[in-house]
């Protein structure tokens, strides 16, 4: 264990319990609707027995009454089980959330050192966090920072499965916490795996590493999801005498269906405008970088960029163009088909947009990679990110509008 990696995990230790000191100090109550929800099913989840946690329950008072089957629960098990241990219930998804964060952080830099240089990758860990979007999810109790860490997961443990055959089950629990924490939208993640695979073709190993285990992570996922499916059926059914997955799809499919895309070509092009609008601006200003890199002139500055900084992979920047394209166009392809439009559908997008532009923005833009180089220190991002997240918190407490970015 280095040195290096001793202080960056010292680091996010200290950040993350002054984060939940003060989360539970000021008994930090988000102003979003769904946060507030989640917040509290977890809360409620955590004085009742563990044997009922499969079906919880809306709160009274909310715009739903009866049995909560919106999603599966694994977003408010990780927070009950915090709560029933001490910590303040009220604030338990709010701290988890903030361990999300973290993981997603790491996880990126991780992933993104495959691709690009060592400094480039170690910037991510505070580039990330100056995204409007991280601004707008700071401090959270929904789904998409838990969906975004399993979906990472489930990446690194096929990038790591190449070499290492014991990182299948990385890959496995990623797509299983896919499943749990977000039902349908789990689909999504073997898609991805794959994409990562095919993008892992386009770069030059010197040996290349072979992709046999990786694959063999993905079908084994897929097989446990399936396996994870059914016996959350079984189990619900025990719990309630219903069904879950048969009310659960009905409902998902039922509404992308009523709001399909009604208005034929105008209106898919609307939505297809809608969303690009949103990957626009949430990653920004990375997007603008990665819009300029797409420039052949910008592309040469790109290369000799990549020469001066080298890569681990010579074609890591195709690799990570193909891998952010792939995701770019799936998510926003599928969404786009419906008339059923929000944010958070695509919130992975945001952080492939992001991360390929940071790394286009430093290969751009001498003086941030100047200051990136400056910045090149474990504790760098876990500061950043205390900084932030007490800024959020000051900004409720003292009556200040937290800071919500203009939705275009």
């Amino acid at each position: 264990m280095s040195a290096t990696w001793s202080r960056g995990a010292a680091s996010w230790v200290l950040a993350l319990a002054v984060g939940w000191t003060s989360l539970a100090a000021i008994e930090y109550r988000a102003r979003d609707p769904d946060s507030r929800l989640y917040a509290e099913i977890s809360a409620r989840m955590a004085v009742a027995p563990p044997a009922g946690w499969i079906a919880p329950e809306f709160p009274p008072g909310w715009y739903m009454s009866g049995a909560f089957r919106e999603h599966p629960v694994g977003l408010f098990l990780p927070a009950a089980a915090l709560a029933a241990l001490g910590y303040p219930a009220a604030q338990a998804a709010y701290a988890m959330n903030a361990v999300y964060q973290v993981l997603a952080i790491v996880l990126t830099i991780r992933l993104a050192a495959t691709l690009a240089a060592g400094v480039e990758a170690r910037a991510l860990g505070w580039l990330i966090q100056l995204l409007p979007i991280a601004f707008v999810f700071r401090i959270r109790a929904n789904h998409e920072m838990a969906l975004l860490v399993c979906l990472l997961a489930a990446l690194y443990g096929t990038e790591r499965a190449r070499r290492a055959p014991r990182f299948v089950v990385l890959t496995i629990a990623g797509l299983v916490g896919l499943l749990l924490v977000k039902g349908l939208f789990a689909v999504f993640g073997p898609a991805l795996c794959i994409a990562w695979l095919v993008a892992g073709r386009l770069r030059s190993e010197q040996p290349r590493a072979s992709d046999r285990w990786a694959w063999l992570g993905i079908a084994t996922g897929v097989a446990a999801m399936g396996l994870t499916a059914l016996g959350y059926e079984w189990l619900y059914r025990q719990a309630t005498g219903e069904p879950f997955w048969s009310f659960y799809m009905s409902r998902q499919i039922g509404v992308a269906a009523v709001t399909g895309n009604a208005s034929g070509l105008v209106g898919l092009l609307y939505n297809l405008v809608w969303y690009l609008a949103r990957v626009a601006w949430f990653p920004f200003p990375a997007s603008v970088f990665l819009l300029v890199a797409a420039w052949p002139s910008a592309r040469a500055v790109v290369r000799k960029a990549s020469v001066v900084e080298a890569a681990p992979n010579g074609g890591g920047t195709r690799a990570g163009a193909f891998f952010t394209a792939a995701v770019l166009a799936l998510y926003v392809g599928v969404f786009g088909l419906s008339d059923r439009r929000a944010d958070r559908y695509i919130f992975p997008v945001y952080y492939a947009v992001g991360a390929a532009g940071g790394v286009a923005a430093l290969r751009l833009a001498a003086p941030l990679l100047r200051l990136a180089r400056r910045l090149d220190r474990a504790w760098v991002p876990p500061a950043v990110w205390a900084v932030t997240f007490a800024a959020h918190l000051c900004a409720g407490r003292i009556g200040v509008p937290t800071l919500k970015f203009w939705a275009p």
